[in-house]
């Protein structure tokens, strides 16, 4: 299985959130929380992680979901040293 070249993330400013998130997640898209990467700033350090193929679906559950988050593309290939990570919303 070839690894995905990029993978989104929501991060919280409370753990509250992360664990409201991860509830919300159960049975509606595939998700797992995790430690914030280093390239995201969090107040909690705590990110839900998609394993969602599908766009469309992490946009919808961000909208749906009834939590503070901010939603990060992450890519996994390294650039100068770093991973690039983009805010997208």
């Amino acid at each position: 299985m070839d690894k995905p070249e990029f993978y989104y993330i929501m991060a919280f400013d409370t753990a509250t959130d992360a664990m409201h998130a991860e509830a919300y997640a159960k049975g509606r898209i595939k998700a797992a929380v995790m430690p914030v990467p280093g390239a995201v700033s969090s107040g909690c350090g705590l990110a839900l992680r998609f394993m969602e193929e599908h766009e469309e679906s992490i946009f919808a559950f961000c909208k749906d979901a009834p939590v503070n988050g901010r939603l990060y593309k992450m890519y996994t290939r390294k650039v100068d040293g770093r991973h690039p990570v983009f805010f997208i919303m």
